[in-house]
């Protein structure tokens, strides 16, 4: 057995937060994987396995932990975990596949039914509709939070999030904004909607309505190549710098400006989307795509 413990980083923070566990529970790592991710105050920090072994998850993605303190072992056989966390810890739980159905259209926590053995169609309804989510479920008002992803040249080159009391909410190089539906600048751009289920919507909100700035690494490019940001390439031009979301409020693009505040809104995003391509092909897989014809009028003429 090895012990995963977490390291001193250079913020030298006396504590972290658990990022993302890049394997599950009795996965086998090899010596130099990237097992792990931590947060500090400042940067994501990638671990990487020093031995190798099957791995027992001992906190679960959000924890804070301090340093030196053990988040997992790598054990030399597979072992019996009776509590599984991650994507594992409801095994003790059955989910019928309506229940499921509605779990995953929603992208509802299932942690949040750990205390029931068995987890019905109902009970989910019955979730949705105490946290006043009745009109998400109801397609024919079309009252509905949505991701939307702008194309240009028929390629993801944006996103923004319209949040139905709220208006539609993106950052741009002028700085993060909210405006009525009616007057945002779709900047001649057709785009792809996708309804969005916020089960932390006041936090949401509240992240997205501070002021913020794209980071300067976008302004500078801007500045030195005017309307440089105008053109389809500019979308993946912070994968020059990473290939992992930054999680610094004063160092992001737009998309992980956007998908911060999509998390702290509930739903969780893979590390790697930081793009408005990488986006587009998450939301397809995990969200529902909103028809022409179900979908606000005002947003009909973009598709």
């Amino acid at each position: 057995m090895y012990k995963i413990t977490i390291p001193q980083s250079n913020s030298n923070d006396d504590f972290v937060f658990v990022s993302e566990w890049k394997f599950k529970n009795n996965d086998f790592v090899k010596k130099g994987d990237h097992v792990l991710s931590i947060e500090t105050s400042k940067v994501v920090e990638e671990i990487f396995s020093e031995h190798e072994g099957y791995l027992e998850i001992l906190h679960d993605t959000n924890k804070k932990l301090k340093v030196g303190e053990v988040a997992g072992y790598l054990n030399k056989n597979k072992k019996e975990i009776e509590k599984s966390l991650g994507e594992n810890k409801i095994l003790n739980n059955k989910f019928t596949n309506k229940a499921v159905n509605l779990i995953n259209k929603y992208s509802i926590d299932k942690s949040i039914f750990k205390t029931k053995k068995i987890i019905t169609e109902r009970d989910v309804l019955d979730y949705l509709s105490n946290i006043k989510k009745d009109k998400i479920i109801n397609k024919i008002n079309k009252n509905f939070d949505q991701l939307i992803i702008l194309r240009k040249e028929n390629n993801p080159y944006h996103a923004a999030i319209y949040l139905e009391d709220q208006g539609i909410v993106d950052l741009s190089l002028l700085g993060s904004k909210i405006e009525n539906e009616n007057e945002y600048n779709f900047a001649g751009c057709n785009c792809d909607f996708f309804k969005i289920f916020l089960t932390n919507r006041k936090k949401a909100i509240t992240f997205l309505n501070k002021p913020a700035l794209l980071t300067d690494k976008i302004i500078k490019k801007e500045k030195s190549s005017r309307g440089w940001f105008t053109k389809v390439e500019s979308a993946n031009y912070i994968l020059e710098f990473r290939d992992s979301r930054s999680k610094n409020s004063n160092d992001m693009n737009c998309i992980e400006w956007l998908v911060y505040g999509l998390e702290v809104g509930g739903i969780k995003i893979p590390e790697n989307v930081l793009t408005a391509e990488r986006l587009k092909i998450w939301a397809s897989a995990k969200l529902e795509r909103i028809s022409k014809k179900d979908n606000l009028e005002v947003f009909q003429k973009f598709y």
